[in-house]
């Protein structure tokens, strides 16, 4: 099972429009499971899955997730912590890893900061079921983040917060330079006429962007409305996926 995060730490930036086709396109070849979990529920409205697993869990008789051939899509989006009152994590765990445990790829569409409740529980709960710890992103920078570096401390938080979910289910501390986090893909999106030249000097002055894949996405306002999911992805997407089958057909990659 391959785990891919789509992160970022702006809402609006396109995470969830990037989650979705990702998902989609990659199920035309693996067992593919997209999960929800962010505060707006984009995706999940988009299927209108008015549920979600913890409501669910604390008794509203609705399904809170949807399935079709390869693809699933599992609402895990909430409020606020509030909503959570009373949560049982062991039985959320059992049917996590039940609704998940035969997929090839879980892709994770991430809230805008670098853990919440839900962010907590669902990492907690994946390593625990399945002892997988690598934490391939997605890192998904919109246009008008150019003049920002905020996201650098971003990454630096989300691997620490790995690391030490690693080190509680293992048991054992480990280095305090050990790496979890691994950016396969930077996807700079909505790009606007008269940006190009920002983004250049943004990227020669940023160590995180020059290794790293990367992909520069324009302005769409189609891909910025509601039912996103019924337009054909544009080439620039199609590109990101055929990156991603490529690095997951390669025997040597780790991912």
């Amino acid at each position: 099972m391959i785990r891919i995060n789509v992160v970022g730490f702006k809402g609006g930036s396109g995470k969830s429009t990037v989650s979705y086709y990702l998902a989609r396109q990659l199920s035309e070849y693996y067992n593919v499971v997209l999960v929800d979990k962010t505060y707006s529920g984009t995706i999940s409205r988009i299927y209108n899955i008015n549920n979600n697993i913890f409501s669910f869990l604390k008794g509203r008789n609705e399904l809170f997730y949807v399935s079709k051939n390869n693809f699933s899509v599992i609402n895990m989006s909430f409020s606020s912590e509030n909503d959570l009152n009373n949560f049982d994590f062991s039985t959320f765990k059992y049917l996590y890893g039940k609704l998940i445990k035969n997929s090839d790829i879980v892709i994770v569409d991430h809230s805008s900061i670098p853990h919440d409740f839900a962010t907590e529980i669902e990492l907690k709960a994946f390593m625990e079921n399945f002892r997988n710890f690598a934490y391939n992103t997605v890192l998904v920078l919109s246009g008008d983040e150019i003049p920002i570096k905020r996201y650098l401390n971003y990454t630096g938080l989300l691997n620490d917060f790995v690391k030490n979910y690693a080190e509680k289910i293992l048991g054992i501390s480990l280095p305090r330079d050990v790496k979890f986090l691994k950016i396969i893909a930077v996807i700079i999106n909505k790009i606007l006429k008269g940006q190009e030249s920002k983004l250049e000097e943004f990227i020669r002055g940023d160590e995180i962007l020059q290794r790293s894949a990367r992909f520069v996405i324009p302005y769409y306002l189609s891909l910025t409305q509601r039912h996103f999911k019924d337009i054909d992805p544009p080439k620039e997407i199609t590109d990101i996926v055929r990156y991603i089958l490529d690095l997951l057909r390669e025997p040597t990659s780790i991912l």
